[in-house]
């Protein structure tokens, strides 16, 4: 097993600095932010699902379209306050515009609503959050440390899917798939959750396996 990245070293302002950081951010992605995506849908746009005609047939398929068919673009505070969108909301941006533009929550969410005929188990798609050691990177870190990915299960293997990007990796663990894929392998994590596509709250934790064994049980009994 690969020994996880550690959080960097810093004086105690720092790491003081960096836990009420992570913990403020965890507090509201755990318990504020899919009630206010809610209230915020009310005074969206919306139209019937899908909104689009596109159908695959395999996920590389699926991995090729979407760059052509979603845009990052960035929540109007930078990341500092993030919401989901709902299949309605989606729907509503591809009959006006063509395309759906949101930024790393909305496009894995999105994601989310069309694998589920390619997964290997729709209950196993896996919404990530993840926190990651601002001072891990070397700029911009406010803007990058917080992130959502998509994790799911193809062929006995876990895939990933950060924005529009299905990364060439396949992980034979959960964990390694949230701790080793391209975006996360250089940073330590320091908190990370999993929703399902219905963005039901299923398990939260600060390492990468407590994770992985949280939502193992939870499978396990079904």
């Amino acid at each position: 097993m690969r020994e996880l990245p550690r959080s960097t070293s810093q004086p105690i302002h720092k790491r003081t600095a960096r836990s009420l950081y992570w913990r403020t951010l965890a507090l509201l992605f755990r318990w504020g932010k899919v009630p206010l995506s809610k209230a915020f849908a009310r005074f969206r746009p919306r139209a019937p699902w899908p909104g689009h005609d596109a159908c695959w047939t395999s996920l590389e398929e699926y991995g090729r379209w979407l760059p052509h068919h979603v845009r990052w673009e960035s929540d109007p505070l930078g990341g500092v306050f993030d919401i989901f969108p709902t299949r309605e909301t989606i729907a509503a941006q591809y009959v006006r515009h063509g395309i759906f533009e949101e930024d790393c929550d909305g496009l894995a969410y999105f994601s989310a609503q069309n694998l589920v005929s390619l997964a290997d188990d729709p209950a196993k798609i896996l919404i990530i959050t993840v926190i990651l050691d601002p001072f891990s990177f070397n700029e911009r870190a406010l803007f990058f440390a917080a992130h959502v990915l998509l994790l799911f299960p193809y062929q006995g293997r876990w895939r990933v899917i950060s924005n529009d990007i299905l990364y060439d990796d396949a992980f034979p663990t959960l964990a390694e798939a949230i701790q080793w894929n391209p975006y996360c392998e250089s940073h330590p994590i320091l908190w990370a959750e999993a929703r399902d596509r219905h963005l039901h709250h299923l398990a939260s934790a600060t390492n990468v396996h407590q994770l992985e064994r949280k939502l193992l049980r939870q499978w396990a009994h079904g």
